[in-house]
């Protein structure tokens, strides 16, 4: 995919049923960055840890239990959110 091709992408519009304005595609992947933090259990060499995640995919850090990674995430002024 060429330079062109995936800026065109970048910019294309997602319109839902009777929204306006639509929003840009760029626009969405940033949608409830610096609002929210996704908290995912994950399994590394046979232990449960927790990893958080902004929004866009970003991750932002791990912790040993959920209670600790929403303490982490309510520190950093952001509303945590439990991904199963």
């Amino acid at each position: 995919m060429n330079h062109e091709t995936q800026k065109n992408q970048a910019t294309k519009t997602i319109k839902a049923p009777g929204a306006s304005p639509p929003m840009s595609a760029k626009d969405f992947a940033e949608w409830g960055s610096g609002n929210v933090a996704y908290i995912r259990p994950l399994d590394l060499n046979g232990k449960t840890i927790y990893a958080m995640f902004s929004a866009n995919g970003q991750q932002l850090g791990l912790a040993e239990s959920l209670d600790l990674a929403h303490a982490a995430v309510i520190q950093n002024d952001l509303q945590p959110v439990n991904v199963h």
